[in-house]
């Protein structure tokens, strides 16, 4: 299984705005982003046909662009959610 790192903005009383780094496994972000994604794309494109296929592929890949994110080789025991 492929697993996908980002930084998520945090605001702190003490020490103002900083982030965290968060670790999800691809079935993470395709169980909460799939729906909402392939709805998008059939609202803007039309719904997946022959011609026009939806992959979760490129679901991730769309995922990534928008949280800024990076596959990693090792998450080390280190999940997120």
């Amino acid at each position: 299984m492929r697993y996908y790192r980002y930084n998520e903005p945090r605001e702190s009383r003490t020490h103002g705005l900083s982030s965290e780094v968060v670790t999800l496994s691809e079935q993470d972000i395709l169980d909460y982003y799939w729906d909402y994604w392939y709805n998008k794309r059939c609202e803007k494109f039309g719904k997946d046909t022959v011609d026009r296929e939806y992959s979760k592929n490129d679901c991730l890949k769309d995922w990534c662009v928008v949280h800024w994110a990076w596959q990693v080789e090792d998450h080390q025991g280190e999940r997120n959610e």
